[in-house]
């Protein structure tokens, strides 16, 4: 295996290994752990790990050896926060995980520090609460050099619409390119360009006759959630809004508008789980009589968001004015709340897990 010591260097035992993803993430490895060893003047060691994780990190404190699992991420969203959560709550994630990535900005230190997930960035920000050791640091810079690059297009808008309609449709991408194009709304080019990035990512296999099949759904899945709030959800924002009152929804028929409940609302609908504080709607019609009816106005900083529709199908089940089920935990998870995180894993166990589990 290699072993990466404490002044980021490569030493090979025995068979040397690549990391599951390659360069990318040794690189990152290699910086995080200088950055982390110029900071707290700590020895410490990365080693490759053969038990289905990135790697191994050991801090050296008083003679005394304190192991974590690693897992390494090109960035770290607040969205990526409650993946975390979940992947614990499934215990998909090692308690004992640091999270090595290239730069966690000062507001997400702070959010992971309140859920304590341990992290370390190539800046030399760090976060680690395992007794007798302390550690946190934020506020540092990442140079200009060393900023995360735009995604694969494939998790850019148009991208992750395609990859929404296929995993929201059982064996969708075994049709034409052309229905494919249909039930997402983008261009036919665009299904071509997606689905040869699928196959290059390892998440889509050609079988000749046998058509197509969509593998490891599960990780496309964990990638889609974590990239819809960022590329995607922003580019269909219609507005935010205020009602003069909050319970408004209870009473409101949108069906009739072709849309949908997001969010909050349509996770207290499916689970009665949490109490609601925003309101999401998925729309494909102007909803002029709606507002007008229930007294919603425009409010920058209003807790009523709406957006427009970026699908054409229908979900296959009978809640007909709620907006699929990946969506709605999307939308969960991107607050980083704890309580709709928790919420999120129900409508998982209920709604998700049978169709995309692990393959």
């Amino acid at each position: 295996m290699f072993v990466i010591n404490e002044h980021g260097n490569i030493m090979n035992k025995g068979e040397t290994m690549k990391l599951k993803r390659g360069n990318t993430e040794t690189g990152i490895l290699k910086k995080a752990l200088e950055a982390f060893k110029k900071t707290t003047n700590l020895n410490t060691t990365i080693r490759q790990s053969l038990y289905g994780r990135d790697a191994e990190f050991e801090v050296l404190l008083n003679d005394k050896k304190l192991k974590f699992a690693v897992e390494v991420k090109e960035n770290v969203t607040r969205t990526l926060i409650g993946t975390f959560y979940h992947q614990r709550l499934l215990s998909i994630q090692h308690a004992d995980t640091v999270i090595i990535t290239r730069y966690i900005n000062p507001q997400i230190a702070d959010l992971m520090k309140e859920d304590d997930i341990p992290f370390i960035d190539t800046a030399g920000n760090a976060y680690i609460n395992k007794p007798p050791l302390f550690i946190f640091v934020k506020g540092n810079k990442i140079p200009e050099k060393d900023h995360v690059k735009p995604p694969a297009r494939a998790f850019r808008p148009a991208g992750l619409q395609v990859i929404f309609a296929l995993l929201t449709n059982k064996d969708l991408e075994n049709v034409t390119y052309r229905e494919i194009a249909r039930k997402a709304d983008v261009a036919l080019g665009t299904v071509d360009r997606v689905m040869r990035d699928l196959r290059q990512m390892g998440y889509l296999i050609e079988m000749g006759k046998r058509g197509r099949r969509l593998t490891d759904k599960f990780n496309l899945f964990i990638r889609w959630v974590n990239a819809y709030p960022e590329e995607l959800r922003p580019k269909k924002l219609i507005g935010r809004y205020r009602a003069d009152t909050f319970d408004w929804w209870k009473q409101a028929d949108i069906e009739k508008f072709q849309a949908y409940w997001g969010g909050e609302i349509a996770a207290t609908m499916l689970t009665k789980y949490i109490k609601p504080e925003k309101i999401t709607i998925y729309t494909r019609q102007p909803l002029g009589e709606l507002m007008l009816k229930h007294k919603i106005r425009k409010d920058p900083k209003g807790n009523i968001e709406i957006y427009e529709v970026f699908w054409e199908f229908e979900y296959p089940w009978k809640h007909k004015n709620i907006a699929p089920p990946i969506l709605i935990y999307a939308d969960l998870l991107a607050t980083g709340d704890t309580r709709n995180i928790e919420t999120a894993d129900i409508i998982y166990e209920q709604a998700i897990d049978r169709f995309i589990g692990k393959d």
